[in-house]
C-alpha cells in the first residue's frame, strides 16, 4: 500500500532569518538579544558596577572624542555579511548616524566598541567578539574587565584578527591608538566586581 500526502498550498512553513526571529522573540524582561556567529544569544541586564564602569567611561571619553564623534550606548553593529549583529556596551561612531532610521550601524562607521565583561558570560567578549570586531574591521576594541581589575586594548584588525593589544591593570592610564589617538582613560575610578 502507497500512502499519498496532500499536497496543500495554505500550509508552508514560513520564511525566516536570525534577526527577524531575534526581533520577534519573547524576551525575557531585563535581556537583551545579540546574533553572534549564527546563534541567537541572550544576556542579561548588567549589574550596576557594570553601568558604573560605563557611565565612568561615558564621562570620560565624551569631551575628547575628534570632532563629528559621539560615544552612544543604544545602538547594534551588523555584519558585513550574514545575519550577525552585535549590541556593544558603547561604541563611538559619526554624530551623523544619529539622525538615521533604524537601529543596525555600519561597521564601517565604527571608531571604537567597548565592552565590560559580565561575570556570567565573560566568555562572549574575551574569546568571540575579538575576532568578531576583528572580522568586521572594526578599529579599536577596548575591554574593561572588572573581575580582575584589567583592560586589553585591541587594534590593528588584519585578516580577521586584532594584530595588537595592551594590557593594564586598574589604575594605569590607557591611550586609545588611531583613530581615536590621544583619548586618555582614567581606569582607577572603574569598579571591581566582589570576589
Amino acid at each position: 500500500m502507497t500512502a499519498v500526502l496532500e499536497k496543500s498550498s495554505d500550509v508552508r512553513p514560513s520564511p525566516f532569518n536570525l534577526r527577524e526571529l531575534a526581533d520577534h522573540l519573547d524576551v525575557p524582561q531585563g535581556f537583551k538579544v545579540e546574533v553572534i556567529e549564527g546563534a541567537i544569544v541572550m544576556s542579561p541586564t548588567p549589574s550596576k558596577k557594570h553601568g558604573a564602569a560605563l557611565r565612568r567611561l561615558y564621562d570620560q571619553v565624551a569631551g575628547q572624542l575628534p570632532e563629528g564623534r559621539v560615544a552612544e550606548q543604544m545602538y547594534s553593529i551588523e555584519a558585513l555579511e550574514g545575519e550577525d549583529f552585535a549590541s556593544p556596551d558603547l561604541l563611538i561612531v559619526p554624530v551623523a548616524v544619529e539622525e538615521e532610521d533604524g537601529w543596525l550601524v555600519d561597521p564601517d562607521d565604527v571608531d571604537c566598541v567597548v565592552e565590560v565583561v559580565s561575570p556570567s558570560n565573560h566568555t562572549n567578549d574575551t574569546k568571540v567578539k575579538p575576532s568578531l570586531y576583528a572580522r568586521w574591521r572594526i578599529p579599536v576594541y577596548l575591554l574593561i574587565d572588572p573581575r580582575n581589575g584589567t583592560t586589553r586594548v585591541y587594534w590593528d584588525p588584519q585578516g580577521g584578527e586584532y594584530r595588537a593589544h595592551h594590557d593594564t591593570e586598574f589604575g594605569d592610564e590607557v591611550v586609545l591608538p588611531e583613530p581615536l589617538k590621544d583619548v586618555r582613560i582614567d581606569t582607577s575610578v572603574f569598579p571591581r566586581y566582589a570576589a
